[in-house]
């Protein structure tokens, strides 16, 4: 039997887990989409969840059958979550800004038994014959008391999720995700949590704002797995203005935002047009004092936020050290930590008084992590996944001695602490043989006037050649790429200097849904098609082409 490090709390399934969530007490979910506010309590998505689970049951929907979320972030989709679970109905989740022929695609590779969807999804023409199941029609008042789970054995090795990379490459890959594997993500966390809970209990309940879509691994943890060790209350917003972000914030005494990182640049972008900005101030070693003396100095842009505000959680896509410290600096804890998919999702995790900057934190209990000889970050643990969906060859090429092989480049420091340089594939390899990262590039141009956002990418002179530095811009009107290089070049090593910079036609970089990761591929084969400094409009449809081929 697993037991929890506290002997009274069983830890073997994620249903044990659920058992302590449905049995807590006071507010746990809160949506606001926009038009009406809908508050529920623990026990109410307990109960809402078992009522889902005898619906899959009187559908004939069993243990190891597939069922496909399609939905912004609802509390329906945490009970529909739970409810599959405790059927051993695996969830096959996907980000529902996707398209509705990546939705067919993986229900016919699933073979989904049902498509459950959400209410901001594009209409939904080709559902692989599966049922559709609209989640604004799940019922949270056919429950009964008390609650009769159906009788399902499930196991720590049993699955509860496959979930499919963003999109970033062709074909979609299916992680396979077990119990265990997210039980060894939360049991450290829970750990940890319960050795501090005791001295928050004045400032609870803990409000976190989650904005990290439901279908990463890392959203789901930070609405339905975290925020129940505390107790905590999750709100759900619609949209990502973030007029209404602040407004949320304030308004809801949030204590924690939960984001993707571009969520923290445009909340910058924000303070500027509030009005409320101090100085910055010198730093400090250590992260309270930082805070502590920050917050005063900075008390208007608090008080802006409410103030009870007081954490960035980031997570899903690499955090930029620049926009870090902005928020460090005026006192606001930000806390990042690393992780993949395929690590269900973390590796590591910053504690949130003991940060340092630019690192992502050390290895969380029971995750091992090591550099290979490239520079390659490897990593083993209960948390690693034991494959891919149907794709044998896709998980052998993923390990290597029980270690796998995470495709990231970076360094451990003396003190465990990880730093991240950039993704493996994407490391560009000069004539001379030297490496360049491009988030190090890219770090410098988005501080040249002008300059809204870039992508840095490594173009071969020949077939098969070495590469080049290039960069692609989304440019203010009137910049020009030419004098972006020239500004830009001078603050680079020479290995890192571009070559040429082209400026993207539309107004924003193609990125993956969700995680909001730049599509390098598609940048690169825009590039290498023949775009130049200054590219006519006219070849959008061209380029609309290319980002859909590597979406």
């Amino acid at each position: 039997m697993g037991l929890h490090h506290n002997s009274r709390v069983r830890r073997e399934t994620l249903i044990d887990f659920f058992h302590d969530l449905a049995s807590a007490g006071g507010e746990f979910l809160v949506h606001d989409d926009g038009f009406r506010t809908r508050t529920f309590s623990y026990a109410d998505v307990g109960r809402a969840a078992h009522g889902f689970a005898r619906r899959l049951d009187s559908a004939g929907v069993v243990r190891g059958d597939k069922v496909v979320f399609f939905s912004e972030n609802r509390p329906e989709w945490i009970v529909a979550f739970w409810g599959c679970l405790l059927r051993g109905v695996v969830v096959v989740p996907i980000d529902y800004r996707s398209s509705p022929e990546l939705l067919a695609r993986v229900a016919r590779i699933v073979s989904a038994k049902a498509l459950l969807v959400g209410q901001d999804v594009p209409p939904i023409a080709d559902t692989a014959g599966a049922p559709l199941w609209r989640l604004a029609d799940l019922s949270w008042t056919d429950a009964v008391q008390p609650p009769i789970e159906p009788s399902v054995a499930i196991g720590r090795s049993d699955v509860a999720e496959i979930i499919f990379t963003s999109g970033a490459t062709a074909e979609p890959k299916g992680v396979i995700i077990t119990h265990a594997n997210v039980l060894a993500n939360i049991v450290p966390v829970e750990r940890e949590v319960l050795k501090y809970r005791k001295w928050g209990r004045p400032l609870f309940p803990l409000r976190f704002l989650n904005l990290l879509p439901l279908s990463h691994l890392f959203g789901q943890a930070m609405a339905t797995f975290i925020p129940p060790m505390l107790p905590g209350v999750v709100v759900f917003m619609r949209g990502y203005n973030p007029g209404e972000i602040v407004r949320q914030i304030k308004s809801r005494r949030v204590s924690v935002l939960v984001s993707v990182p571009k969520i923290l640049d445009v909340l910058r972008e924000q303070v500027g047009r509030m009005g409320v900005e101090a100085e910055p101030v010198e730093g400090s070693s250590h992260a309270f004092v930082r805070i502590a003396g920050r917050w005063w100095r900075h008390r208007h842009l608090h008080r802006a936020f409410g103030l009870k505000f007081w954490a960035f959680v980031a997570g899903a896509a690499p955090l930029d050290r620049e926009l870090e410290a902005f928020w460090g600096d005026r006192g606001f804890a930000v806390i990042q930590g690393y992780g993949l998919t395929e690590t269900a999702p973390i590796v590591t995790l910053n504690h949130p008084f003991g940060t340092r900057r630019g690192s992502v934190g050390k290895a969380i209990a029971g995750v091992e992590m090591k550099i290979a000889a490239d520079g390659e970050i490897l990593v083993r643990g209960e948390n690693v996944t034991q494959g891919y969906f149907n794709a044998d060859e896709e998980t052998a090429r993923a390990f290597e001695d029980g270690w796998f092989h995470t495709g990231d480049v970076g360094e451990i420091g003396p003190d465990g602490q990880l730093f991240i340089r950039g993704r493996k594939k994407e490391m560009i390899v000069t004539p001379e043989g030297l490496n360049v990262f491009p988030e190090d590039v890219e770090r410098v141009l988005n501080r040249v006037p002008g300059v809204r956002d870039s992508a840095v990418v490594g173009i071969s002179a020949r077939s098969g050649g070495d590469e080049r530095v290039h960069a692609v811009l989304v440019l203010d009107p009137g910049a020009r790429p030419e004098e972006v290089v020239r500004l830009a070049n001078p603050q680079l090593a020479d290995p890192q200097k571009i070559r040429m910079a082209h400026a993207w036609p539309e107004p924003e970089l193609p990125r993956t849904e969700g995680t909001r990761k730049l599509k390098r591929a598609a940048l690169r084969e825009w590039v290498k098609s023949g775009a130049t400094p200054h590219l006519a409009a006219a070849r959008t449809d061209r380029l609309h082409a290319l980002v859909a081929k590597y979406a």
